[in-house]
């Protein structure tokens, strides 16, 4: 097994409940930092790897930010808290960035079945995801709210059958906040005070002023 430098926790405890939130990033918001704090007091995580995607498999690579700009402000915005722990395994693999290569990844590094974190979101798809029923084997999928009603709930069930009842749903805050919204705003020029961090901000704005849009 390949290990990376980067993906190394600067812990130096035993890792025994691992959280992994993978996603875009694009760019990285409030709602983000607000869910993996939730995550990690919930679930009582030693720690929570947060891993930003390289070559998503369902859009274009040109609607994204570059990877080492939405790397850095991951660590920018989650560098005091000594639980959680930025990724750049995705860019380091290379290739498209399917979730089963991650976990199998880092499974491996920790020895532990990983705590998996994805938006509700995902249920409108999940059969789409690449080996998802092998993927759902391999870890505790963790699924934290994103709209009222519950949409996609019976839909999965359908789908994912006994699976479904392994699911762990998030009891977090409804924050209604999107990479999509803010990116838009940018474009727009409009305001996203209160949307994303301030402390990465102004990059945002100038990196998403001129950024194609995903029209998939």
């Amino acid at each position: 097994m390949t290990l990376f430098t980067s993906e190394i926790s600067p812990l130096n405890t035993k890792i025994e409940r691992l959280g992994i939130f993978g996603g875009s990033f694009n760019p990285p918001h409030n709602g983000h930092i607000i869910i993996a704090n939730y995550a990690l007091e919930i679930l009582k995580l030693d720690l929570l790897l947060i891993v930003p995607t390289f070559h998503p498999a369902h859009k274009p690579v040109s609607s994204l930010a570059p990877f080492e700009r939405r790397y850095e402000w991951l660590k920018k915005i989650f560098r005091r808290n000594d639980k959680i722990f930025v990724s750049s395994f995705e860019k380091e693999r290379g290739g498209i960035s399917y979730s089963i290569y991650t976990v199998d990844h880092f499974s491996k590094l920790y020895s532990t079945k990983p705590y998996f974190l994805v938006g509700e979101d995902v249920l409108s798809y999940i059969e789409r995801w690449y080996r998802y029923e092998e993927l759902l084997e391999k870890v505790h999928l963790v699924v934290y709210p994103r709209y009222c009603g519950k949409p996609y709930h019976e839909r999965a069930r359908k789908i994912l059958k006994d699976m479904f009842d392994d699911i762990i749903f998030l009891d977090t805050p409804l924050v209604q906040i999107s990479s999509t919204e803010i990116r838009k705003r940018v474009k727009k020029g409009l305001s996203i005070d209160g949307m994303v961090p301030e402390s990465i901000i102004e990059e945002v704005r100038e990196v998403y002023k001129d950024l194609e849009e995903d029209t998939h």
